[in-house]
């Protein structure tokens, strides 16, 4: 029998980062333990091609960030949020030239966000090497009223914006970056399956 989830063609499938032998540059984004996995990919061979690397991290992955700084030899980015790592994106992805290939490790929400960010400057799905780490909370998208909440650990989570509950489905979508949310009880108003932690 297939594991859970692996049928369902939406659902992303994550690898652990490995360099692309016939890129013309590499750009590495990593966010918190994340980190862990950069400092892998730094520990395979070395690529003769450029590379750029991002790393938000907080106090908290503060090792990361130092053994980071031993391994990567040129254009390290230290950063403090996600914001901060697709700003700096979009100023120096005009940078970049047709060849490039981006390796990303972080949690989901940030994997996505990333993608999108890159995605205005022509780079496609394929192109991007995803590695999950950290936390498997999932960003919910309420089919209802549009909103998206983040870090979501259990089966059914509430909605942020019209706090209806929403069953978590394993239906992602790329562009909204968030798996579906529908409403739990509209049958039986405030009649509620067991509330489950299931990705934490």
């Amino acid at each position: 029998m297939m594991e859970r989830g692996y049928w369902i063609k939406s659902k992303p499938i994550y690898t652990s980062l490995v360099w692309h032998e016939k890129a013309t540059s590499h750009l590495v984004v990593a966010q918190g333990q994340g980190g862990l996995a950069a400092i892998k990919l730094f520990q395979q061979m070395h690529p003769q091609q450029p590379v750029t690397t991002l790393y938000e991290h907080s106090d908290i992955d503060a090792n990361f960030a130092i053994t980071l700084k031993k391994v990567v030899p040129e254009d390290l980015h230290l950063l403090k949020s996600e914001q901060e790592v697709v700003s700096l994106l979009k100023r120096i992805m005009p940078t970049k030239r047709m060849g490039l290939r981006i390796y990303v490790a972080g949690s989901e929400g940030f994997i996505w966000a990333v993608a999108e960010a890159v995605k205005e400057f022509g780079i496609e799905d394929a192109d991007i090497m995803k590695e999950l780490t950290g936390t498997l909370a999932r960003s919910i998208y309420c089919v209802h009223c549009k909103a998206i909440t983040h870090n979501i650990t259990t089966n059914i989570g509430k909605c942020s914006s019209c706090e209806r509950m929403l069953f978590v489905r394993d239906h992602f979508s790329r562009h909204l970056g968030a798996y579906m949310g529908l409403m739990v009880d509209a049958e039986s108003p405030g009649q509620l399956p067991e509330i489950e932690e299931i990705y934490p």
